[in-house]
């Protein structure tokens, strides 16, 4: 399993500035960990997202599949544009809904 711990964390917040920032980190194809809100829906069809499940986290997930499902299973049309860009920069992702994460990484 991947360690987290030099990773940076932004949480989740609805807005364009967020938005930004995040986009900015996964053009420059750094990792990132999204901290998302309490509530949010994690449950995804995994197998379609193409995820490894691995000691209770779904890992090396498509982005642009996975974050379409959690975009509109909670709302968040911004998750969709997070999913893109990571798909554009090569990026995978990490569920990990223990802790409330989405981690973006190669």
């Amino acid at each position: 399993m991947r360690d987290y711990s030099n990773m940076p964390k932004m949480q989740w917040e609805d807005g364009n500035a967020t938005l930004a920032k995040i986009k900015t980190q996964l053009m420059r194809e750094e990792p990132v960990i999204l901290v998302m809100p309490e509530g949010f829906d994690f449950s995804l069809d995994a197998t379609s997202c193409g995820c490894r499940e691995e000691q209770g986290l779904l890992t090396y997930c498509d982005p642009n599949e996975a974050f379409s499902m959690l975009a509109k299973q909670n709302g968040i049309p911004g998750l969709q544009q997070v999913g893109d860009a990571a798909s554009t920069a090569g990026l995978v992702v990490d569920i990990d809904p223990t802790d409330g994460y989405l981690v973006l990484h190669d």
